[in-house]
């Protein structure tokens, strides 16, 4: 295998019209303050017909060259680019021209497919949007971007709701309309269906009003913690659903309640007392002795 095919092969350029010239030598430059390495590559596929009216190969002829540079996968830590000519054609029977096309990288886009889908990959891990940018040498923007790809985001079907429902909050971005984001989840098999932004009673109303009300009375219960505005929402959007508190929740709140009671009677006890000390430690902690006490 020539060295050049290595050279793709490691750069991951799939597209065999691009030849990498091996005998330029690999140029250190630096891009936007950092340094990196460029090499030098062709792009002259063989022409089937005319792009714009459909002449056959003998009717075009090359016309000069575009040169573009794409930026690529790291290599050795190093911001890695390429220099890519592509040829440009001429057709005598329409007098139009063309510049060669490769799947490498969209039109009028700088990065490669190949680092834009190892940017997804890395977006599937808990990493924040600005260390990944880092990691891969491009800014904030174009990663917050790329997750953001209409083909990429999570089309819900508001036709559809399981029997049973569960409902909970985190804390999402800091751009989100109130403090907390709303999750939605099938509370049988766990699988996501939707995340709303605002948590707030008004915007959930809003949400579930685009299901329509057959698909919301077909849900027989929804699992919830002890959040006032839920308790409100399932009344109002779900009928026939019943509200099913999260036992988590309950002994949460139980343990809560008797630790605050506990605490009351302890201060009822003078603080040097033998009864301010054996309440005011865990009972874990208690000897044999002390819990028969």
């Amino acid at each position: 295998m020539p060295q050049s095919h290595y050279i793709e092969n490691l750069l991951d350029l799939k597209d065999t019209n691009i030849e990498i010239l091996s005998e330029v030598p690999i140029e250190h430059q630096i891009i936007r303050n950092k340094a990196c390495k460029v090499l030098a590559a062709r792009l002259s596929p063989a022409i089937e017909a005319c792009h714009a009216c459909g002449s056959l190969p003998d009717q075009v002829i090359k016309h000069g060259t575009k040169t573009s540079l794409v930026k690529l996968c790291s290599v050795t830590g190093f911001d890695t680019y390429l220099r890519l000519k592509k040829q440009r054609y001429y057709c005598k029977s329409c007098h139009s021209t063309f510049t060669a096309k490769t799947k490498l990288v969209r039109k009028g886009c700088v990065l490669s497919q190949p680092l834009k889908t190892a940017i997804l990959l890395e977006a599937q891990h808990i990493r924040s949007e600005k260390d990944i940018a880092r990691t891969f040498g491009v800014s904030h923007q174009t990663v917050h971007r790329l997750i953001l790809q209409p083909q990429l985001q999570r089309k819900t079907s508001f036709d559809y709701l399981p029997s049973f429902l569960s409902m909970d909050e985190f804390k999402s971005v800091k751009s989100a309309q109130g403090a907390m984001s709303f999750i939605l989840c099938d509370a049988y098999n766990k699988e996501l269906i939707d995340i709303v932004e605002d948590r707030r009673l008004p915007s959930l109303i809003r949400y579930f009003h685009r299901y329509d009300l057959q698909v919301r009375k077909r849900v027989r219960g929804v699992v919830i913690d002890m959040y006032e505005p839920y308790i409100q929402l399932i009344k109002q959007c779900f009928p026939n659903a019943e509200i099913i508190i999260d036992r988590f929740h309950v002994v949460q709140h139980l343990n809560r309640a008797m630790n605050q009671l506990r605490i009351q009677t302890m201060k009822k006890f003078p603080i040097h007392s033998v009864e301010y000390k054996l309440l005011m430690n865990a009972s874990l902690k208690l000897s044999h002795f002390q819990r028969k006490r």
